[in-house]
């Protein structure tokens, strides 16, 4: 085609042009009315989901070369796979990878069992996912891709199973992904030892937006993301969290409109690669194939594209990840990424806080309240269960955090932190800004005590505990000016800092914190691990971060007496 998607002239039955004030559901209206008018053919539009795989070939990892191998030739089979816990994690997981061309008309199944047997199969759905992105030359380029889903719903709690993705062939022949396996989460309110993990702003090293280092950054392996994926797939948790920006197929975060191929000082608008899901799941698929991998979603993870023809109204950016992602579904309707679920003592809540942000604004109050009065319902049900001992949240935007960059969020912090307070909330694990960065426990913020390393905080009477862990594997941000790195075996002297909350329109009030505690920029992982008392004694839930390099830098013990 060669209209150029920047250049219409507007007039009657004629959208204004891609603009960076656009909404996401601007931007929907727009890509809509364009296609009505310009009809796309698969034919000449859409690249094969086989080639687009094979294309990653040329990162020359060993990882992208395998995808390429068994994508090049037929027969088809799944890549990336990933696992989810459904609405009840004790019974419940969800199965997924992208195939690595069109599905063929074989069956395609997974087989679930407790030992090489199986026992059950599952049917699978394949979700087409379509990509047309505008050309800063005119016209759209399309990309195709295939994701393959399945659940099982009726399984045993804390049980291991085994699992495979498996494809009828021609005269009997069946293409089968290796055997990996996966544990059931314990019932709720189960006294059960177990470790879960957690980081934010990962990305990937090769392909598509790759993280590129700067020359100073020295002081981290020579690829984090996937050094953290190995440290995760290394301790096994029960199940990973990641605080939003997972891959940055949308390299700006902003909610600007997609124009590939545009001048690099446009500002108005931002490229966009869907097959940098392809290269993520790839990468990350040493530990989510085993572990459930649980996600929020960051700036970055807003996608206006996906969002065309939907019966019941625009998704915010979302509907992308309807097609990617098996997200548990248990939290307010319009809001995908919003869920709870628990695993034994432990409540955790993932929260979008696109929808609080006031620093970037592009689906600030999508939900109208809702998310928040689901949440509050929530906690307060939690806090009143005498099941639930700890309770985490999980998202993306800062509500305490410091840096010279996105520092606090101001709508964030004002949604969730008297929510914090109320139902005594545990930690809050956070993103954004790329370190690691731990506080004082805070109650109506403020820091209540000093926490240093290794000291024990009572979240009950001392207040909750904020983590931002947004240093998993983007490049490291800096600090405010005259600030440093303070962590185990570097501390330098707690004092007041100077850092700011996030405004709209980049504006950016001033504040003096005292609850800045750790401070590292670099990169880490948060490793939780929780131990519920006996006799008596304090359930624990210990905090440890880990660097990429595996050495750790900081810890604090939480300390909690057993409800009754």
């Amino acid at each position: 085609m060669s209209v150029n998607p920047t250049g219409e002239t507007p007039g009657v039955g004629v959208p204004r042009a891609l603009a960076a004030d656009m909404t996401v559901a601007d931007q929907q209206d727009w890509l809509a009315a364009f296609l009505r008018r310009h009809p796309v053919s698969r034919r000449s539009a859409l690249r094969g989901g086989a080639g687009v795989l094979a294309g990653l070939a040329a990162s020359g990892s060993p990882w992208a070369r395998g995808v390429a191998a068994a994508a090049a030739p037929a027969p088809v089979t799944v890549v990336g796979r990933h696992l989810a816990y459904g609405p009840d994690p004790a019974r419940s997981m969800s199965f997924t990878g992208e195939l690595t061309a069109a599905p063929p008309a074989a069956r395609m199944v997974v087989d679930v069992g407790t030992d090489a047997g199986f026992g059950l199969t599952l049917p699978v759905q394949v979700r087409p996912l379509q990509s047309l992105v505008p050309q800063a030359g005119g016209g759209l380029r399309g990309t195709q891709q295939w994701f393959a889903h399945a659940r099982a719903d009726a399984l045993s709690p804390g049980t291991r199973y085994l699992y495979r993705f498996r494809i009828a062939g021609s005269g009997g022949a069946e293409t089968v992904t290796a055997t990996s396996t996966f544990r059931t989460a314990v019932p709720t309110g189960t006294r059960h030892r177990f470790t879960f993990t957690a980081f934010a702003d990962q990305g990937v090293s090769t392909g598509g937006e790759p993280n590129a280092y700067k020359p100073d950054d020295a002081r981290r392996s020579p690829a984090p993301s996937e050094a953290l994926t190995a440290l995760v797939a290394a301790d096994a948790p029960a199940f990973h969290l990641l605080a939003g920006d997972i891959c940055y197929a949308d390299p700006s975060g902003a909610g600007m409109p997609a124009l590939n191929g545009a001048p690099r000082d446009d500002e108005a608008h931002d490229s966009f690669d869907p097959t940098v899901w392809s290269t993520y799941f790839a990468a990350i698929e040493r530990s989510a194939a085993s572990t459930p991998w649980m996600f929020a979603t960051g700036n970055h993870d807003m996608e206006a594209l996906y969002d065309l023809n939907r019966a019941d109204g625009p998704a915010h950016g979302y509907a992308g990840h309807t097609a990617r992602l098996a997200l548990p579904g248990t939290g307010p309707r319009g809001c995908p990424s919003v869920y709870a679920f628990t695993h034994g003592t432990v409540g955790v809540v993932s929260v979008d806080a696109n929808d609080l942000s006031t620093e970037i604004p592009t689906n600030a109050g999508y939900s109208g309240g809702t998310q928040l009065s689901w949440l509050e319902r929530t906690l307060a049900g939690w806090r009143s269960d005498p099941r639930i001992e700890w309770i985490v949240l999980f998202f993306h935007h800062c509500a305490f955090a410091t840096s010279g960059s996105h520092a606090s969020d101001a709508g964030v912090r004002r949604a969730l932190a008297p929510l914090c307070d109320r139902y005594r909330v545990d930690l809050c694990v956070q993103g954004h800004n790329h370190q690691y960065e731990r506080t004082d426990p805070i109650r109506d913020g403020r820091p209540t005590r000093p926490a240093p390393d290794r000291s024990t905080v009572h979240p009950e009477t001392d207040g909750t505990t904020y983590v931002c862990v947004g240093s998993g594997g983007r490049p490291r941000y800096r600090w405010q000016p005259g600030e440093t790195d303070s962590y185990r075996g570097h501390e330098s002297e707690q004092a007041p800092v100077t850092s700011f909350l996030a405004g709209p329109d980049e504006q950016k009030q001033p504040e003096t914190v005292t609850w800045s505690r750790t401070r590292y920029l670099g990169y880490a992982y948060l490793r939780c691990s929780v131990q519920p008392g006996s006799g008596g004694a304090d359930s624990r839930l210990l905090l440890r971060a880990v660097t990429d390099r595996g050495e750790e830098i900081d810890a604090v013990h939480l300390h909690r007496r057993p409800r009754r």
